[in-house]
């Protein structure tokens, strides 16, 4: 009875070095993870994992919106936890504030597939003061939070253009579809993107989001408020 309950004392204590020994890392410090935008208001993380390769132990502490760019069942394991399964979908978009505090996990792809997805960490508040009679944009809303709203938006031949001014930070990600335009002719700035590319819409100017080339696209937009 000895023998077993030290065992198990050893074995337990062993798990928890190797959980200890494990390095963790910032999200946007996880090789996997890598950081395409950053300034005052918000950290846009593009992670790209595939073929039986796995991430870092890492930490999600900003409040956070997410958009998975592919269907796909991998492997997640929070820290001082096992491996479980967990299922994407091509489009699935949510937010976490992690006010109960960080999330510290690694993920793992399947040996034939490929995690692709957006992290938006959300760094600051646009608006100065909150504005009473501030409203969501006119789309199809995926969630509104204090700090960050979620929309979807879908082109095509009937509906090829969206226009709006006198928002937030936004970031535009195309889930699906060939080729967009996001122009602000009043800061001369025209980019054009493509499906899983990203755009980032400066606060307060005009903006327009066309479609330029195919039938239709999806995108997701995450606005800073």
């Amino acid at each position: 009875m000895k023998k077993r309950i030290l065992n198990f004392l050893v074995t337990s204590i062993l798990l928890v070095n190797i959980s200890f020994c494990q390095k963790i890392v910032p999200v946007f410090q996880e090789p996997r993870h890598n950081p395409v935008l950053y300034n005052k208001y918000l950290r846009v993380i593009e992670a790209q994992i595939e073929n039986s390769d796995s991430s870092l132990f890492h930490v999600h502490a900003a409040p956070s919106a997410f958009v998975f760019l592919t269907d796909v069942v991998y492997d997640n394991q929070v820290l001082n936890q096992g491996w479980t399964k967990a299922t994407s979908k091509k489009g699935q978009s949510w937010y976490s504030s992690f006010s109960n505090g960080p999330s510290t996990h690694r993920v793992a792809a399947p040996a034939d597939g490929r995690i692709h997805a957006y992290d938006v960490e959300i760094l600051g508040k646009w608006a100065i003061v909150d504005l009473p009679n501030w409203k969501p944009l006119a789309l199809d809303t995926i969630f509104v939070s204090d700090k960050c709203v979620g929309y979807r938006l879908e082109l095509n031949g009937q509906n090829p253009t969206f226009s709006f001014s006198g928002r937030g930070p936004t970031v535009a990600i195309v889930v699906s579809g060939e080729l967009v335009q996001i122009s602000q002719p009043d800061t001369r700035v025209k980019i054009e993107i493509e499906e899983t590319d990203y755009g980032y819409i400066r606060p307060v100017y005009g903006c327009t989001i066309q479609l330029k080339e195919g039938e239709k696209a999806s995108l997701v937009l995450f606005e800073v408020r």
